[in-house]
């Protein structure tokens, strides 16, 4: 991020997390040396922000999608990948295994028809697993080491595009929007492509990011801001029962997910923020446990004929190899 817009984009979350202690925007762009614009006009401007709190295009949501999944892939150490892209050579297999297994579980979600792309970042460092706005959804290298099998690998994915699906994501995009709004209008700081993020806010809220590059840029970076402080307690335990529902849906066993979940580390740089896994494991079970029906009842969701089949043998091989992928800086 440049230093610049790291001074204006921090001085704009502070403007936001203090508008309740008493302290004016002018204050506080005033301590980040900042040119002020807090005249009554820029007051009404910075009202009409909140209009950009809307549902965005589909369109508007693989933009933001596409850019965010690049700064994950960057970040994750590149996707694995083969260096002649053949199949038979484990990593391509791989990653047509990830996507038989996710296509199938977002064919279960909310929104089957969203293009949903699965991969496996280079990291063998974090047992982590992201997604993004537009259905991209990565697993780290760390994270399939550990798994037990298909089922667990079920879980994770179908936790991921559970996020998706709930539009965890796009509300932090929302949230993004605005308050990248707020800070140009109120700091006279030549953020690229604000003019039509604030134009946009008499005209329904939503934005062409394929055709503004600039606005697209500062965006992505207030939005990873928002992602990378992580999601709360109520949006993780959301994506776990949804995750589980899909499961059952797609006729794996959720116990594994349970399984998964204890395998993962509290106290991580999310914080307060994220529940711990205890919390979550409760949860579950009372979620699973309230499927079984009294005698005579019929089922919703039906706990028989589940099933955790091994994981396939290119998963582990591909695994075993060396690490292979594109550098962070992407060349």
């Amino acid at each position: 991020m440049r230093a610049h817009w790291r001074t204006v984009a921090l001085a704009g979350l502070g403007l936001l997390a203090s508008s309740c202690k008493g302290v004016t925007w002018a204050q506080v762009a005033q301590k980040a040396g900042t040119v002020v614009n807090d005249s009554a006009a820029a007051k009404k401007e910075r009202a009409s922000c909140e209009k950009l709190d809307v549902e965005p295009t589909v369109t508007e949501e693989y933009a933001i999608g596409s850019a965010m999944a690049i700064h994950w892939v960057q970040g994750g150490g590149g996707l694995m990948a083969p260096t002649d892209g053949a199949k038979g050579t484990g990593v391509h297999d791989l990653h047509e295994y990830l996507n038989v297994v996710g296509k199938n579980l977002g064919a279960q979600s909310a929104r089957p028809t969203l293009e949903w792309t699965f991969g496996v970042l280079n990291d063998d460092k974090n047992f982590n697993a992201v997604s993004t706005p537009g259905a991209y959804v990565f697993v780290t290298r760390k994270l399939l080491s550990e798994l037990g099998n298909e089922s667990q690998l079920a879980g994770v994915l179908a936790h991921e595009i559970a996020h998706v699906v709930l539009k965890h994501s796009i509300k932090q995009y929302n949230a993004a929007k605005v308050s990248l709004c707020k800070t140009a209008v109120t700091m006279e700081a030549g953020i690229p492509g604000s003019g039509g993020l604030i134009a946009s806010t008499d005209s329904g809220g939503n934005l062409d990011l394929d055709g503004d590059s600039a606005l697209l840029g500062s965006l992505t970076e207030k939005v990873i801001e928002f992602a990378e402080s992580g999601n709360d307690k109520e949006q993780e335990y959301e994506a776990d029962l949804l995750a589980a529902k899909m499961m059952l849906s797609a006729g794996y066993d959720p116990d594994e997910y349970i399984v998964l979940l204890r395998k993962t580390t509290d106290g991580s740089r999310l914080g307060s923020r994220h529940p711990n896994k205890a919390d979550r494991e409760k949860r579950l079970v009372a979620f699973l446990n309230g499927l079984k029906p009294s005698q005579g009842e019929f089922a919703e969701l039906s706990l028989q004929g589940l099933r955790s089949p091994p994981l396939k043998p290119e998963l582990v091989a591909a695994l075993k190899s060396p690490s292979r992928g594109v550098a962070k800086d992407g060349k």
